[in-house]
């Protein structure tokens, strides 16, 4: 699985539904079972993120915050 887009978007719904679970009338075993298994999809998204996904371009001191271009405040200076 070499799209990282792919897993990040199911365990985003996966996530989703089972919050909006009780309120539009799954089970309660159908729900367990969500929660059950929802430590192994979002490590598994950890994992596919970490192992395809692309690295920054910038370093930490360089950009604090990797998707907005704001620079650091050298304050050693």
């Amino acid at each position: 699985m070499k799209k990282p887009a792919i897993v990040i978007a199911f365990a985003t719904l996966f996530v989703m539904l089972y919050n909006v679970s009780p309120y539009i009338g799954i089970p309660d075993e159908a729900i367990i079972v969500m929660f059950i298994l929802s430590p192994v999809v979002i490590i598994y998204m950890a994992y596919v993120i970490l192992k395809y996904g692309k690295p920054s371009q910038h370093t930490f001191e360089e950009r604090f915050y990797d998707d907005y271009d704001y620079k650091r405040i050298d304050e050693t200076s």
